[in-house]
């Protein structure tokens, strides 16, 4: 007897096996792709990194590089040293050298001054009595003497109004320098004022000789020595009649930098 062909037995659709299966290989997937993904995001991460810490150090270098340049340009642009006697700072801090002496030379109302600022200081005057005004010297150089004099009138004004002695100089200071630390005391600070208004108060800005001397001094060689804005540095209260040379390239270059002179000391130093 011929034996009966086995038939195959068919397998039964499991929809649930089916379902599993896929979602097991949906999450590989799933996690393959994710893991692509981070490898690439951190190669990404990476590279912009690297793009940024170039950029940085391009930038960085041209910034010193820059820096350097506007230094050298600097330097280039003043031509001047601490030590230029025209550069002489003369302070609450820095006492007129022991025995400082200079050649004084008579000018206007009977003042004297370094004679090397003679001329700036006429053509000054001269261009702006030119144009109408009026400018008037009540002080140049002093002596010693007559600085200790005036500081000691202004000391005893304030000792009257009820201050200590110390508390008086101290004060006092502040519109009179203590003798052997005025600018008056080496012959390149001379006060002009207005004729028209001889008072030496802050209403001597408003008239037409300081309006001019404040934009034109410059181009002379001399500063306004204490502007109200540099009082916390010069240690001196607003005085807008004091003029101090310090020669034109100087002068120029401090009024583009709005520089008082301690700190344009300060600047050549570090060049």
């Amino acid at each position: 007897m011929k034996k009966k062909a086995r038939r195959k037995k068919k397998r039964k659709f499991n929809p649930k096996k089916f379902i599993k299966t896929w979602s097991v290989i949906i999450s590989v997937i799933v996690i393959i792709v994710m893991i692509t993904d981070k490898k690439e995001g951190k190669e990404e991460k990476e590279e912009k990194q690297k793009t940024q810490a170039k950029t940085e150090t391009v930038e960085t270098t041209a910034t010193v590089t820059n820096d350097a340049m506007k230094e050298e340009t600097e330097k280039l642009e003043i031509n001047s040293k601490i030590s230029d006697w025209n550069l002489m700072l003369v302070n609450k801090d820095n006492k007129v050298p022991e025995g400082y002496r200079f050649h004084q030379q008579t000018i206007e109302n009977g003042y004297q001054v370094d004679n090397r600022i003679v001329e700036p200081l006429n053509q000054m005057l001269t261009d702006a009595r030119k144009q109408g005004l009026d400018p008037f010297i009540c002080s140049a150089y002093r002596a010693t003497s007559t600085q200790k004099m005036l500081f000691d009138q202004k000391v005893n004004e304030h000792i009257n109004l009820g201050y200590s002695k110390k508390e008086a100089e101290e004060k006092a200071s502040y519109w009179v320098t203590f003798p052997q630390t005025s600018e008056h005391e080496i012959g390149l600070a001379v006060d002009i004022i207005s004729e028209k208004y001889k008072k030496l108060d802050e209403t001597q800005e408003d008239t037409e000789v300081q309006k001019w001397l404040m934009e034109h001094c410059t181009e002379y060689g001399f500063i306004l020595r204490y502007p109200t804005y540099k009082h916390e540095i010069t240690k001196i209260n607003y005085e807008p009649w004091h003029y101090r040379y310090v020669g034109i390239e100087n002068a120029k270059y401090m009024k583009e930098k709005e520089l008082c002179l301690e700190e344009y000391i300060e600047k050549l130093k570090n060049l």
